[in-house]
């Protein structure tokens, strides 16, 4: 067995709060394999290109990934080409604001969100 049913159906909770980011994001695909459970898969759409596959080992592990995506979307935008916890307070603001909602659904990740801000995990 790849999870336990509890530890699939957790992950499987937290793959639905982040659907919409999974599905438009454009920098990587999750993936189900009978083989070796989620996987990650890191990708790019121009140019086209398959990199790194990450297997996914928990729903706490798959919530850190969208929450880090989330993030670097916004460093992205901003233009700035720095790690996450030396984004200025404009950005820190702006990365918050978008947790939000997915913390709102999944309050017992929370702390993610401090683990990624002090370059944790």
């Amino acid at each position: 067995m790849l999870y336990t049913e509890k530890e699939k159906h957790e992950i499987e909770r937290v793959k639905e709060v982040f659907a919409e980011h999974l599905r438009q994001s454009p920098d990587f695909e999750l993936l189900w394999s009978d083989k070796v459970g989620y996987v990650w898969l890191a990708i790019g759409v121009n140019p086209v290109y398959v990199d790194t596959g990450i297997r996914i080992e928990s729903a706490a592990d798959l919530c850190y990934r969208c929450l880090d995506d989330v993030a670097t979307d916004v460093l992205y935008m901003t233009g700035n080409d720095h790690a996450l916890e030396a984004a200025n307070p404009l950005e820190l603001a702006e990365i918050k604001r978008r947790w939000e909602p997915y913390i709102n659904q999944l309050p017992d990740y929370a702390y993610l969100c401090k683990d990624l801000l002090n370059g944790k995990m």
